[in-house]
């Protein structure tokens, strides 16, 4: 498992927030956890059309070293928007969990059909 910095979502955020106006602080703590910025990374990841969240997880098993030409698919795992499965074009899933301060921890997983990278 490797932990990398998801430089993408900065750019992202800046593209989803043109031209909107800053949403009103919550009435309650959210359920993720918020970096020191501010910045609940996990929620910003789960809101994102499923292309560009595509493209942030791409990026992030890229800068792991792993092998993958694309993301085809990707899909929460659980209840919070912390853990994801992300499918490279070849077939190999990865677990892409999103920390509170933007990092992503990147491991692979084995199936009957594919071995551990």
């Amino acid at each position: 498992m490797k932990n990398i910095l998801i430089p993408v979502l900065a750019a992202a955020f800046t593209l989803a927030g043109c031209g909107s106006e800053p949403a009103p602080a919550p009435a309650s703590p959210p359920a993720n956890a918020v970096a020191a910025d501010g910045t609940d990374y996990q929620a910003a990841v789960a809101a994102l059309p499923e292309a560009q969240r595509n493209g942030v997880f791409i990026r992030a098993i890229r800068d792991s070293g792993l092998p993958c030409q694309g993301v085809t698919s990707s899909e929460r795992q659980g209840d919070t928007g912390s853990v994801w499965r992300a499918r490279c074009d070849d077939g190999v899933d990865h677990i892409i969990s999103i920390e509170a301060d933007g990092n992503a921890k990147v491991s692979t997983r084995a199936t009957a059909n594919q071995p551990a990278k």
